[in-house]
Order: structure tokens, then sequence, then C-alpha cells
């Protein structure tokens, strides 16, 4: 039965402390949020910048496959590749980062292009440097205002997606605990003061760091 002693929640009815896998819960949703907003952000840049100097043919093929998966929903995508992958962490964190890079990729192809033909990139290229150099030095600082505020971007997509693969039951199994899980338990037991209580935080927990996210971008 679920109580209160000892416990400033108390307990769900496994008699697991409801405070503790809020915070447990949190801490993998921001951290998981943070390393697939990382690595969807690195593979959106990169293919970005492959578009702007690829060979026709390649920049075709690169983008009929940007658009086929930038038209269906980061969710659904994510969704796939767990339910394909199995529920492990290393799935969770690719399901997530190769499923939100396409906007990025779109956003730092037309950036770039624009950049590319400033005076100061054909000074440069006037100069005889590299494209790889020109990239490096040149647009890339000039693109770093952009990749910020996109980062905190699909950082907080990354989190809500977490959080919803975690309520439908495709976040990894225990011991890693969701947001989207415990709010999906506290639903289960809702009638009882704790369950109340643990989908209500659980869900202001999820909503003020989306919220945090979107503001400081």
């Amino acid at each position: 039965m679920p109580d209160w002693k000892g416990h400033w929640l108390g307990t769900d009815p496994l008699g697991r402390d409801i405070a503790v896998r809020l915070l447990r819960g949190w801490s993998a949703s921001i951290a998981v949020g943070a390393i697939a907003a990382l690595l969807s952000l690195l593979l959106g840049t990169f293919m970005g910048l492959a578009l702007l100097r690829a060979v026709p043919w390649l920049e075709t093929s690169l983008q009929a496959v940007i658009q086929a998966i930038w038209v269906v929903p980061s969710l659904l995508w994510a969704s796939l590749l767990s339910f394909v992958g199995g529920k492990n962490i290393w799935t969770l964190l690719l399901a997530i980062g190769l499923s939100t890079w396409t906007e990025t990729a779109r956003m730092v192809r037309v950036a770039a292009q624009r950049l590319y033909a400033m005076p100061f990139a054909e000074a440069a290229r006037a100069l005889g440097l590299s494209s790889g150099r020109i990239f490096w030095k040149h647009l890339l600082p000039n693109l770093s205002p952009i990749l910020r505020v996109q980062f905190f971007q699909i950082y907080a997509t990354a989190v809500a997606m977490e959080a919803g693969l975690g309520f439908v039951g495709l976040a990894p199994g225990a011991p890693y605990v969701s947001l989207g899980g415990t709010l999906f338990e506290g639903l289960q037991w809702i009638t009882l003061p704790q369950g109340a209580l643990q989908a209500l935080l659980a869900a202001a927990l999820l909503t003020g760091t989306l919220f945090a996210l979107y503001l400081y971008s």
C-alpha cells in the first residue's frame, strides 16, 4: 500500500519513493535530450554543409532523403526506430537524434549559401583557400548564433520525445526512469492521492523544462 512515512511525496503501489523517481526521470530526460540534440545538430550541420558543395546527383538524392524524413512527424520516426531497435538507451538516443536533424540541415544549407556568396568568402576563395578551411574558419563561426538557437529548439523537442516514448512504453526498461513513464504510472492509479500527485508533478516538471528551454533559446 502507498504510504507517506519517511517519503516527502509518498510511495507508489510497489513501494517506490515518488520523489526519487520523479527526480531520476527528470535527470534522465534532460541528459538524454541534451545528447540526442547534440547528435542531431552535428548530423544536421554536416548534411547542410554537404549539400552546399555536393555534385548535382548527390544533392538531389540528399534532398529527397531530407524531404522524406521531414514530412513525417519526428515522434513517429522515433517510435518506429525505438520499436525496431529495442528498448535500450542507445536506441533511444539514436531514435531521437536521427529523426530531428532535417530542419537543421535545411537551415544550415540556406544560411551557408548566403554566407558563401558574401565578399569575405569570395576573398577567401580568391586567395586559394580550400572549401574545408573556408567552412571551418569562416562559415561555422558565422553560423554559430543560428546553431545555438537550433540546439535549444531541438533540445526541447528531444525532451518531449523522450517523455512521449516513455509514456507509450518505448523507453528502456528498469532501472531507467522516464518522466513520460512516471506520468503514465501516475495516471494508472490517479484515484489515490499519491497517483494524482505523481501525475501532476511529472507533467509540471516536463512543462517547466520545455518552457525553460524554449525561453532560453
